[in-house]
């Protein structure tokens, strides 16, 4: 009798292992599950190099979608994301100005939104639901955005991931466009641990420049959360009266995180920001009544925003104690935070480690050197840019303020003398802006495509062949069976080594 139940376990222990074996190397190969591992750095923003995107779409939907850009409605699509196919996405085109600027142009190379959630109640890629495919729109650098969050990295702040996607649709390629993770509750749970408070991202409306109306919340409609559709204004009143008052902000903002954004806004000259004249591209997120201040939209940094009228010269005198496009008092935040000499101390150690470090002189155009590198190929092969090759390198590599490299070693004497005390950093309250005249443009303007050049030497632009994966919600029930599998396995084991003992 052992014998044969020694026979059966012997079998059963095998059984275990076929079982199990088919399990984690066939069926898991076709799920994918934030609940069981996040792959999402690896493979959605795999940061330093450039990914193959592929939107395959029915070519009626398409036309709708280029022909009512501006409606940002969404149409079906399939998408193979960097090896990984997903069916019954949706995707709309994305933007602001941006998006009416490129419509209105006749152009059709929008920047897209893909909601990977929306057609598939759980379908996400690695945790991920949302893609955000950038144009690179208003940036000759192809870069700017790059480098932007990479700087956030650099001060440790939080701030969205990026990668360079070599985007193609229905398998001819479209363009060089940046992915940028989008700010949503799955980003929210990632960065702060929970994402049930207010989500606010202020767009020009009345309040959104943090000033003071009035002690009733719902005076302030440029103040509305993205994640709920009821809401009291309650708690963004108590930082928008502290600001009011000149109180310390320390229990109702997170300061120090807004700081390290202040020195890289300031430092950049990003006038499309709440420091410009739109009060916009920044969310404020309601953690636990403590608001966490998070960067958006980066395309336009070193003064590539065009509604604030500075040439690159007098972009790089920007002053760093007043670094708004109009009078200080218009901007209640900037003024409180630079009122209190705690945070102003704080705020200039940021910009000096900025300056030391990220975008010191050999380092920043080193950096800029290896970005060129990654996404030189792709940008002489795509013929659907807003800007020429020429273009493209004179902003990088022009040895005047107009490029990049250039600017940023002007910038950092400059800057470095104002935190000395060498120069001046502030104007009588009047503002960072020194000057009125014209500030750099493009070479053409935002959402043409200057000469539809010949690409040079062509990139190897054929997709690798695709994984097909069917991204799903963790499978609960696979998940029992191998944990009865698992005790099955366990208990013939310890039949069988019991049989061999005795």
């Amino acid at each position: 009798m052992k014998i044969i139940k020694g026979f059966m376990a012997i079998i059963l222990f095998v059984l275990v292992l076929v079982i199990a074996s088919t399990l984690f190397t066939e069926d898991n190969s076709n799920v994918i599950s934030s609940d069981t591992i996040d792959l999402s750095d690896e493979i959605v923003f795999p940061h330093d190099e450039v990914i193959d995107v592929n939107i395959v779409i029915d070519e009626e939907d398409y036309q709708y979608l280029l022909a009512n850009a501006t409606d940002e409605e969404y149409v079906l699509c399939d998408i193979t994301y960097n090896g990984y196919t997903l069916s019954s996405v949706a995707i709309r085109a994305k933007g602001n100005s941006s998006l009416r600027d490129v419509f209105n142009s006749g152009d059709d190379r929008f920047s897209f939104k893909v909601d990977l959630n929306y057609f598939i109640d759980g379908q996400d890629l690695f945790g991920i639901k949302k893609l955000n495919l950038n144009n690179l729109f208003a940036d000759p650098t192809m870069m700017a955005e790059y480098i932007g969050y990479e700087m956030f990295d650099a001060l440790d702040a939080v701030s969205s991931r990026t990668v360079f996607t070599a985007l193609y649709i229905n398998g001819e390629y479209y363009g060089l466009y940046l992915s940028v993770e989008d700010v949503n509750d799955d980003f929210l749970e990632n960065n702060f641990g929970g994402s049930d408070g207010y989500l606010y991202k202020p767009e020009m409306g009345a309040g959104s420049n943090l000033g003071y109306i009035s002690a009733d919340g719902s005076d302030y409609t440029g103040l509305f959360p993205e994640n709920e559709t009821t809401y009291t204004n309650d708690s963004v009143l108590e930082l928008i009266t502290a600001i009011e008052n000149n109180e310390s902000l320390d229990d109702v903002f997170d300061v120090d995180q807004y700081l390290k954004y202040l020195a890289i806004s300031t430092y950049t000259v990003h006038m499309d920001s709440y420091q410009g004249s739109m009060f916009h591209n920044y969310y404020l997120y309601d953690n636990d009544g403590v608001f966490e201040w998070i960067p958006w939209d980066l395309n336009m940094i070193f003064n590539g925003f065009p509604g604030v009228s500075m040439t690159d010269d007098q972009a790089v005198t920007f002053l760093i104690d007043e670094p708004v496009s109009s009078t200080l008092s218009n901007f209640p935040l900037v003024e409180a935070i630079l009122a209190n000499d705690e945070y102003l101390e704080i705020y200039h150690g940021y910009i000096q480690e900025l300056i030391d470090g990220y975008c010191e002189n050999d380092t920043f155009s080193s950096r800029v050197q290896e970005i060129y590198d990654m996404i030189d190929e792709y940008v002489q092969a795509d013929t659907n840019s807003f800007y020429t090759y020429t273009a493209f390198e004179l902003a990088l590599f022009s040895d005047t303020s107009s490029g990049l490299i250039s600017f940023v070693e002007a910038r950092n004497e400059n800057v470095s003398s104002q935190l000395s005390g060498e120069i001046e950093s502030t104007n009588g309250g009047l503002g960072g802006v020194l000057g009125t005249t014209s500030g750099t443009q493009p070479e053409t303007p935002p959402g043409t495509r200057p000469g539809r050049i010949q690409p040079g030497v062509q990139p190897n632009m054929n997709q690798d062949e695709a994984v097909n994966v069917v991204a799903t919600e963790k499978d609960y029930t696979v998940m029992i069976v191998e944990i009865i599998i698992g005790i099955i396995g366990i208990v013939g084991a310890t039949i069988f080594i019991a049989n061999k003992r005795f």
